[in-house]
């Protein structure tokens, strides 16, 4: 699957500036899930989904049910959707449509959430703290999608958060299959459905900075780092005790981005982006490095990353995945980068090739058990 359009372009007056429509960015695009198999998924325990309707017997006109969902038809024929999140992870046709996305960085690439739309279905006007490609696959759906400005958000119903009143649109457009939005997060949009349609959610994380400071606190608390204590710059006896005064703020200002510049901080922040999303199905038993030229050697096999996996090069031997530092030398270094680049499902056969030594064996071997890559026959 390719996407049709100039990244360079895109990268340098679009990527996190404003919103932009590339028609027929996939051409004779194909439906990688049916409404009958997202319908199915939304019905298991373990699937993130609700529905969202435009109901006028709600105080608000909205009305959020979360799923598993036994049915569908109290919901009727129109007005409402079904969306699903991280569908990529139970689906690997779904999880395809990253793919094309990889000219941008692994570690932002957050999940695709697919949603199916009744006539005149959707979520009303709102906001994303994230950026996104919205894939129209079957079906057409009006979207109105406005460049960032100032924009009061409410809560109409539980879970579904809306920005009040009109905003001004850059894009007013019908979109057909094949057809990709981009939008930057932050940006207002309102997608309506013309008919029953489907649409893929490609969403890239943009973590802030509160939250990576917490993310980054607590690994450092875990891994026993950055325990320096806070000392005072110089105090005088003339210092009133309840001023909190500037050399005070620069002080502790100072201490803070010494923390983020100390040794170790690199390492911290690959381990914290290298995380998964959810946990990652790891192995019943454990694989040995010395049972991978066994099965290296299998025919009809074939090895796949992970949905939701990131495995992801710090320094020529440094690599991080699944939030684990992987130590690799030299001789697996060519090993390491090929499954680093992963992209669907290639031939153990591949792998074979270059993997050669008890070095490599071993990396593979931690990859499977850190459930960062899997292994399988094509029985077919």
């Amino acid at each position: 699957m390719k996407l049709a359009f100039d990244k360079d372009d895109f990268l340098a007056n679009y990527w996190q500036k404003k919103p932009c429509l590339i028609r027929q960015g996939f051409a004779d695009f194909t439906d990688p899930v049916s409404p009958e198999i997202l319908a199915g998924l939304a019905m298991e325990e373990g699937a993130d989904s609700r529905v969202i309707e435009s109901r006028a017997d709600t105080e608000s006109g909205w009305l959020v049910t979360h799923g598993p969902f036994e049915d569908y038809e109290k919901f009727g024929e129109t007005d409402w959707t079904l969306l699903v999140q991280s569908v990529n992870e139970w689906l690997p046709d779904v999880g395809e449509l990253i793919t094309p996305f990889r000219f941008l960085p692994d570690w932002r690439i957050d999940d695709v959430m697919v949603s199916f739309s009744c006539e005149n279905g959707g979520v009303g006007p709102h906001l994303d703290q994230y950026d996104v490609f919205i894939v129209q696959g079957a079906g057409s759906r009006h979207w109105r999608v406005g460049d960032r400005q100032a924009m009061q958000e409410h809560q109409p119903a539980e879970d579904l958060c809306q920005i009040k009143g009109e905003f001004e649109a850059v894009i007013d457009e019908h979109l057909t299959a094949g057809d990709v939005l981009y939008i930057p997060a932050g940006c207002p949009h309102d997608g309506v459905s013309l008919e029953p349609s489907l649409n893929y959610s490609v969403g890239f994380r943009a973590p802030s900075k509160a939250e990576l400071l917490l993310q980054l606190g607590d690994i450092a608390m875990q891994q026993e780092l950055m325990q320096e204590r806070y000392q005072d710059p110089t105090l005088s006896s003339k210092d009133v005790s309840w001023i909190i005064e500037e050399k005070q703020l620069s002080a502790l200002k100072q201490f803070i981005k010494d923390a983020l510049a100390s040794e170790g901080t690199d390492a911290l922040l690959a381990k914290i982006i290298s995380q998964s999303k959810r946990p990652l199905p790891e192995p019943e038993l454990p694989t040995t490095a010395e049972q991978i030229p066994t099965l290296l050697a299998q025919k009809n096999a074939f090895i796949e990353k992970a949905s939701g996996a990131r495995f992801l090069k710090l320094s020529d031997t440094q690599f991080y995945g699944n939030g684990e530092a992987f130590h690799v030398s030299q001789e697996a270094l060519t090993t390491a980068e090929w499954l680093a680049q992963l992209q669907g499902s290639e031939t153990l056969e591949e792998l074979a090739k270059l993997a050669k030594s008890p070095a490599e064996y071993e990396l593979i071997a931690e990859a499977i058990n850190q459930g960062i890559i899997y292994l399988y026959i094509d029985e077919s």
